[in-house]
């Protein structure tokens, strides 16, 4: 692991797989680590800036910052995807998508992502896991943080303030920050706002009490639309605008109970509130048309878990809980509950040269049943600077409630939707036997059953009057298949390159047709200075080949470019002032998926960061 060290982290500590820390060479799932370091040389907004570049992940929709963002993980719907914030899984219930336009990456310290299912230890999570570790409080010294302003065309600004800080068995951390645009797109702007603390207390050298709070809200533009309609003669010309407001809160205990043996125990509550509403206008009659949908989601839950440490394994024990509800006049009886619970049961066992890692997770919904979730990984060393995986693992996602009790135009919900299921394999190799060379890859296939779609209902049935209503169905099996590679070279003058590159094949199994609207490939290259002293610069590119039926979809393929420097212009032992510059999308390629997703063309910014 010696060579392999050099390319991560200070710490080659993962947390997510097991949910407990673990080193890289156990770990057998296909993992990537996105550092507070990687999102500061990226000059990110929000967390979906510090996403664009992961292999195997694709992004809808990079508008203007603060934009509504989701994605896929290996071609997952969105809705497969699994986010966490300090343990809060921040999915809304009416259609489980994250959105993570509306996360600010200041508060991040970490962000692991698990790319297939991670249901042995996470439950409902078919595509995989987006984990968010925030920033712990800084106890080497009392006061301390960091200040920072950018502004850039479109009037788009975004402003943060961090203090941290310990004495005495505490610590603090606290952020705040407000991001504005006037859009990069048109009818496209943001203005919001966030506020963010963890509080940590030392009991006793046995015992540490934590507490978060996060708080978010923003209103959007979320897009403009103009539609005609040739047979009347006329023009549909309106837009679209959102309300959104989070706050999510935990407090949990770590509690060394004896050598060896440790326990935690959390609690967590969240609640979302959204309002998207839309105004159209029928051209040339001014008929004027407005439409608004709610949707609150508010739960709590808890977790407790054991660790049992010994030479030879790490053994974890857990329970989870949650209990939300969504209240909503696009759901039936204008409310609904979804309660869960779960078991769980993971163990890293250390054999020589080997790590074996079994995983077993039963978790009971009131919605949708009950689902086991085995895994097995095995990672083998055979040289210090090579690691050898092999992964399998059953997942599951659960409906989201809009299509089980929804009351959509067109769309007919089904209460007895089953959930989706998957079993997974994976085997990978990482190594730096090529001095200076860090190189990695992995061969997935996701055998996909009981997939959630719709489907046109029969002319003339009774759910079917006017013969084009939709309904909510389990239509078939698919299977996702494909392969990842990713290569990394060591600082030469202080200058190193990476490369990223992703085949996807999805396929319906029962047609033997391939699955539309899937990314085929993506590649993204980069090249970065770092003189490790005052200067850094950094040129990153993306691009993404998606298999979509060009009658429907507007479809672009061409890279885009972004330029991101920085030079530190003053430094002492606790002081430090720094200037940064970005230049996205240097020469305006246009990569989206559909209008809707539109990207930005080329815009700059630039600003300015006090450590203190």
């Amino acid at each position: 692991m010696s060579t392999l060290k050099m390319f991560y982290d200070e710490d080659d500590i993962i947390v997510t797989p097991t949910r407990y820390p673990k080193s890289i060479s156990q770990v057998a799932e296909n993992v990537t680590v996105i550092t507070a370091d990687d999102i500061k040389a990226l000059n990110a907004h929000t967390l979906a800036d510090a996403l664009v570049y992961v292999t195997g992940l694709q992004l809808f929709d990079q508008g203007s910052p603060g934009s509504y963002v989701n994605g896929m993980i290996q071609g997952s719907q969105p809705w497969h995807v699994l986010l966490m914030i300090d343990g809060v899984a921040m999915n809304n219930l009416s259609e489980s998508t994250p959105d993570l336009g509306l996360v600010p990456v200041q508060i991040i310290e970490r962000i692991e992502i698990i790319k297939g299912p991670a249901s042995s230890s996470w439950g409902s999570s078919l595509g995989g896991v987006i984990n968010v570790i925030t920033r712990s409080p800084d106890d080497t010294r009392e006061f301390g943080g960091m200040l920072s302003a950018s502004i850039g065309e479109r009037n788009t600004g975004d402003y943060r303030l961090e203090i941290s800080g310990g004495k005495g068995g505490f610590g603090y951390y606290l952020s705040g920050g407000g991001m504005l645009t006037d859009g990069l797109l048109p009818y496209n702007g943001y203005h919001g706002g966030n506020f963010y603390t963890k509080l940590k207390y030392s009991c006793s050298e046995k015992a540490v009490v934590a507490f978060t709070l996060g708080y978010t809200r923003g209103v959007r533009q979320v897009g403009a639309f103009r539609e005609q309609i040739p047979e009347l003669g006329a023009e549909l010309v309106g837009t679209i605008d959102s309300k959104n407001e989070n706050l999510f809160t935990t407090l949990g205990l770590d509690y060394q109970v004896a050598r060896g043996l440790a326990l935690n125990v959390s609690l967590r509550a969240l609640w979302q509130d959204t309002v998207l509403s839309q105004k159209t206008i029928i051209e040339p009659f001014g008929l004027e048309i407005d439409s608004k949908k709610e949707g609150s989601d508010a739960g709590f839950g808890g977790s407790a878990k054991l660790v049992w440490t010994q030479r030879l394994h790490e053994m974890v024990v857990g329970t989870d809980f949650d209990t939300a509800r969504l209240k909503s006049p696009n759901i039936e009886g204008g409310k609904q509950r979804q309660d869960k619970w779960a078991v769980y049961v993971n163990d890293s066992l250390t054999l020589g040269k080997f790590s074996v890692t079994p995983g077993l997770r039963f978790d009971h919904t009131n919605t949708n049943g009950d689902f086991w979730s085995p895994s097995l990984g095995v990672t083998f060393a055979p040289a210090e600077n090579t690691i050898l995986r092999a992964y399998v693992a059953r997942g599951f996602n659960t409906p989201f409630l809009s299509s089980t009790f929804g009351n959509g135009v067109n769309i007919i919900t089904n209460p007895d939707l089953k959930m989706e299921k998957i079993w997974s394999y994976v085997v990978g190799l990482e190594t730096t036997f090529f001095r200076y060379f860090w190189f990695k890859t992995s061969l997935f296939r996701h055998d996909i059953s009981d997939v959630i779609d719709t489907v046109s209902l029969p002319d003339d049935t009774p759910d079917n009057p006017d013969d084009d209503n939709r309904m909510w169905v389990n239509v078939g099996k698919q299977r996702r298949q494909g392969l990842e590679v990713e290569l990394k070279t060591m600082p030469l003058y202080n200058t190193s390159l990476s490369l990223g590159y992703a085949l996807l094949d999805s396929t319906d199994r029962l047609t033997g047709d391939g699955v539309p609207n899937m990314p085929q490939y993506t590649w993204d290259v980069g090249i970065q200075y770092d003189d490790r002293k005052s200067f850094r610069a950094t040129l990153k590119g993306h691009f993404i080949s998606w298999d979509v039926n060009p009658d429907v979809y507007v479809t672009h393929s061409s890279m885009t470019w972004d330029l991101y420097l920085a030079k530190k212009i003053y430094s002492s032992e606790y002081q430090s002032m720094e200037i940064f510059f970005s230049a996205r999308n240097i020469f305006k390629g246009a990569q989206y998926f559909r209008d809707i997703f539109r990207n930005t063309g080329r815009w700059v910014e630039g600003g300015i960061r006090f450590h203190f």
